[in-house]
């Protein structure tokens, strides 16, 4: 009779440690199901920054061009609608040598969102002032468009992938 009741004990203890997932597979699959992409929306959104380029794939419409005093750079300024209905537009300003038609040597060195009034001026031949501002914000800065870029959300400062890309980045302060 010990042995039938040791046997018992033991096999009970077993039954015990089984894991919870196998004990209960329909509340595990379900959490699996509702926490795995809830962490990967999460991650994917507060990860983005840090893997962000300037890089708009071509599109958006030009907006005007103006050449630099001696003509041998060209600024564009560009705008990229998003959002539908409800959306705005990312204005976007690209450098490139007004002789090269190559456009892989295209320099993008703003982005931001468009705020009513945008204008274009070249102070010097390296030396770009982008206006861009309303009443309610301004997000004019002056560049050089050989060592500087300016991101309106900050994304291209924090980016691992820009950072061979300028040797200084600005942001609108927060």
């Amino acid at each position: 009779m010990e042995r039938h009741q040791l046997a018992n004990s033991s096999s009970s203890s077993t039954k015990s440690r089984k894991l919870w997932i196998r004990r209960h597979p329909i509340l595990a699959t379900t959490t699996l199901l509702i926490f795995i992409p809830l962490f990967l929306l999460v991650a994917y959104f507060n990860l983005r920054p840090y893997f962000s380029t300037f890089d708009r794939s071509q599109q958006g419409e030009l907006s005007y061009s103006m050449p630099s005093q001696n003509g041998e750079y060209t600024a564009e300024i560009y705008g990229v609608p998003y959002g539908g209905a409800a959306g705005g537009v990312t204005i976007w300003v690209d450098v490139r040598k007004t002789n090269d038609s190559d456009a892989s040597r295209v320099k993008t060195i703003y982005r931001a969102e468009h705020h009513g009034n945008n204008h274009l001026e070249w102070e010097s031949e390296n030396t770009l002032r982008i206006e861009n501002w309303s009443e309610y914000s301004d997000e004019t800065t002056t560049l050089n468009i050989h060592d500087e870029i300016y991101d309106g959300r900050g994304w291209a400062c924090k980016s691992l992938r820009m950072k061979k890309q300028y040797v200084r980045c600005l942001s609108p302060e927060q």
